[in-house]
């Protein structure tokens, strides 16, 4: 394992980071944990992000350079940050007309994590801000934000969310 450039992903994370103003960084491991984790590996002088669970490897993304590997960790944390965010946040809205099967609007809305995630990244870097948008972006062109999601938004859409 090249230590040196580990800590050269750990550093630029953690820099990277800061510019969010929400705590402290994730910790890069270099050891699988086999709980859904990743860890990273060093081949050939790229990064290899590997998840590991219940003793099988899950997922591996190989031949990374540094900007991605900590991309990849930073879009993590501000989706992380996100989720938890919209969870705390989230109310269910009066009045609002049943869902499909009889359930009831809880006030659920992917919109209402993606955009803070696109903000953080933004906070970040524009580019890392402009990856994030492209990303939802792609995932909103599979899977459009249904009525409800966005009746519940409580941030602007975007075009590609509207």
């Amino acid at each position: 394992m090249d230590d040196g450039l580990i800590d050269t992903l750990q550093s630029t994370i953690d820099t990277a980071w800061e510019k969010t103003g929400l705590g402290t960084a994730v910790r890069v491991r270099t050891a699988r944990q086999d709980d859904g984790s990743p860890h990273v590996e060093i081949r050939r002088g790229l990064y290899e992000i590997v998840i590991t669970e219940r003793g099988q490897e899950t997922q591996r993304m190989s031949g990374l350079s540094l900007p991605d590997a900590a991309r990849w960790f930073l879009s993590g944390m501000a989706f992380g940050h996100a989720c938890a965010s919209e969870l705390k946040d989230r109310r269910a809205p009066e009045n609002a007309p049943p869902l499909d099967y009889g359930l009831k609007d809880d006030g659920y809305s992917r919109w209402n994590w993606m955009a803070p995630a696109i903000a953080t990244m933004h906070r970040i870097s524009p580019e890392m801000g402009a990856f994030m948008e492209q990303h939802y972006a792609e995932v909103l062109r599979h899977a459009p934000l249904n009525a409800s999601e966005k009746r519940n938004a409580r941030y602007p859409l975007l075009p590609f969310a509207a």
